[in-house]
């Protein structure tokens, strides 16, 4: 192959490639040194670098940490609920085939069709029968209906990989339902609940439109937080908070390239320990 030949083949798609992830995450890189400005609104520094921004999100006193806590509690709790309830169906669907089943995924997905604005009109009107407007449990239930569709498809994807007759197997030995349950399918099914899991907390900490209409003053997200942050004065504070989330999606990212790679080393052999070991 010619030098010429290899760059166009291999070099331009590569740099098309570099170009656009520049596209699309310079602008977000931007966040981090306006978050490092020392001036009382959105801009780079000037004088100097100040962290104030960064205190002001540990200071109970601004509301940033207490949203971020309310945030938190309310994804781990919609993560634990809706993860349950999506392993409940997707293995009862999985076992008993029919069309009852299908008729309950298509609610179950429903949150995935319904414009959130109509949803959240529908839930302020329900909501406000049974008192449960900016209250914990009413955020909680709504973000559980909004999270279950993506972890039904996660733990449905990761059933659809099961061999059936483990159960079979397990059912000739005289195991019960829950042993069979708890024993057999579930522990095959890790990779499905843990993806479910993960996209139930993301669904949960990231939602806005329908907490917008069921909450006031009690209970505050940070995205509620954002959102009001950003309608009443642009805090620089909010430059800070992306670059916080940033730095820990980046994280996150990282220690799961790390785990995988772990995981993954004691399954490589040497092809020169494998020629040893083969007998002659």
């Amino acid at each position: 192959m010619t030098p010429a030949r290899r760059l166009v083949q291999i070099g331009l798609p590569k740099l098309a490639a570099w170009l656009l992830l520049a596209f699309l995450f310079v602008p977000i890189l931007v966040v981090i040194p306006v978050s490092l400005t020392d001036r009382d609104y959105l801009s780079l520094p000037h004088d100097g670098i100040s962290l104030s921004h960064y205190a002001a999100l540990v200071d109970w006193r601004t509301g940033w940490l207490s949203s971020m806590a309310t945030s938190l509690g309310i994804a781990l709790a919609t993560s634990v609920v809706a993860t349950a309830v999506a392993a409940a169906y997707a293995i009862g669907a999985w076992a008993y085939v029919g069309r009852w089943p299908s008729l309950l995924r298509v609610v179950l997905l429903s949150p995935l069709i319904v414009p959130p604005i109509i949803y959240a009109v529908g839930m302020v009107k329900l909501w406000s029968r049974f008192g449960l407007l900016d209250s914990w449990i009413g955020v909680t239930i709504v973000h559980v209906m909004l999270a279950m569709p993506l972890a039904v498809l996660a733990i449905g994807a990761s059933l659809s990989n099961f061999d059936p007759r483990m159960v079979q197997a397990a059912r000739s030995l005289g195991a019960r339902p829950p042993t069979i349950i708890f024993g057999v399918i579930l522990p095959n099914l890790g990779p499905g609940v843990a993806a479910g899991a993960i996209l139930a907390f993301i669904t949960s900490w990231d939602e806005i439109t329908v907490t917008l209409f069921i909450t006031g003053r009690r209970i505050v997200t940070l995205p509620r937080r954002i959102w009001t942050s950003i309608a009443d004065s642009v805090d620089p504070a909010l430059a800070a908070i992306a670059s916080a989330l940033l730095l820990a999606t980046l994280l996150a990212l990282l220690i799961r390239l790390l785990v995988s790679e772990r995981w993954a080393s004691p399954t490589r052999r040497n092809p020169k320990d494998t020629a040893k070991g083969t007998p002659s």
